[in-house]
C-alpha cells in the first residue's frame, strides 16, 4: 500500500507541471472568446481533477477511566480522478467522474514506563496505515461569472463511495519483557463489509480561462460521510494490569483543497 501511495503523490506531482507548462496566463475580453458561448464552448466537457484533504482524528472508545489512552492524530488523503460535465445552460452544470482515493490513517499510546518494566512508553504503540477507496461524485455546479472571463462556482451533491477492494489487517505490538508478552492487538477491517456507501459533498472554486482557452479551477471542498467504512477492535494488554479494549472507526469526512483542468475545446 505504502508503494501506491508513493504513487498517487507523483501522479500529483506529474498534473500539477502540466498545468503550470499549459500556461496560467488569462486571455483578455478582446479575444472574442467566451465560456458562455455555446458556438465556441461544449456543451459537454472532460476535466482531471486533483484532490488534497484533512480528515479529523479516528473515533476511538475505551478510553474511559484508563491511563491507557489509544490516540489519533488529524489524518490525510488525496484524491485523483476524471469528471464528465455537462452544460444545462450558460451558468449551470452537472458532473459525474471516477476517482481514487488514498488516505492515511493513525493511533498511538504512552504506556507509563512503570508498568512495563521501565521500558521507555512514549508511542510505544504505534500505528500508521494506507488505505484505499473509489467515489463515484454526482455534483450539481451554479456559475458565477465576471467580466474578466474568470468566475466562481458553488458546487453540490453525493459520492458514492466502495472500498470494498480492501483487505483486513491485524496490528500487534510485542515487548521483550522478559519473556516476550503481546502488549496490544488489534483487528481492522477498511470494506465496509463490501457495500458502497454515500456522501455529501458541497465546494466553493474560483475559475480561470487560460491562453490555450481550457480552464484551471481551484477550490475548496467539504466531503461529510455519515458511515465509518474503516472499523476495529483492540486490545492493551499491559502485564499484571486489567485489559483495556475499545473501538477505532473512520468515517472518511474531509475538508479539502481541489485544482481541476477542463478541457473546453474552445481552441479549435
Amino acid at each position: 500500500m505504502f508503494s501506491c501511495f508513493i504513487y498517487s503523490k507523483r501522479l500529483l506531482t506529474v498534473f500539477l507541471v502540466l498545468i503550470t507548462k499549459s500556461g496560467l496566463g488569462q486571455t483578455s475580453p478582446t479575444q472574442n472568446f467566451s465560456i458562455n458561448d455555446p458556438l465556441k464552448f461544449k456543451k459537454s466537457n472532460f476535466s482531471i481533477e486533483a484532490v488534497a484533504s484533512i480528515l479529523p482524528k479516528a473515533k476511538i472508545t475505551g478510553n474511559e477511566d484508563s491511563k491507557y489512552h489509544l490516540k489519533s492524530h488529524l489524518q490525510s488523503s488525496y484524491d485523483l480522478g476524471i469528471n464528465y460535465i455537462r452544460y444545462l445552460n450558460q451558468n449551470l452544470s452537472i458532473s459525474a467522474g471516477l476517482h481514487f482515493i488514498v488516505g492515511k490513517r493513525n493511533f498511538f499510546a504512552d504506556i507509563p514506563s512503570e508498568d512495563i518494566n521501565n521500558w521507555d512508553g512514549r508511542n510505544i504503540i504505534e500505528d500508521k496505515e494506507l488505505w484505499g477507496s473509489l467515489r463515484v461524485p454526482l455534483l450539481i455546479e451554479k456559475k458565477f461569472p465576471d467580466k474578466n472571463l474568470n468566475w466562481i462556482s458553488i458546487k453540490a451533491g453525493i459520492n458514492l463511495r466502495y472500498s470494498g477492494l480492501m483487505s483486513d489487517e491485524s496490528n500487534e505490538q510485542i515487548l521483550v519483557y522478559p519473556p516476550a508478552v503481546r502488549i496490544f492487538n488489534a483487528e481492522i477491517t477498511a470494506r465496509n463489509d463490501g457495500k458502497p456507501w454515500i456522501t455529501f459533498l458541497g465546494g466553493l472554486s474560483k475559475s480561470f480561462l487560460l491562453n490555450n482557452k481550457n480552464v484551471l479551477s481551484l477550490g475548496v471542498q467539504a466531503d461529510l460521510s455519515p458511515t465509518y467504512f474503516l472499523e476495529g477492535n483492540y486490545e492493551i494488554t499491559i502485564p499484571n494490569k486489567p485489559v483495556k479494549s475499545g473501538t477505532y472507526k473512520i468515517s472518511g469526512s474531509s475538508v479539502g483543497f481541489s485544482i481541476q483542468y477542463i478541457f473546453t475545446g474552445g481552441n479549435k
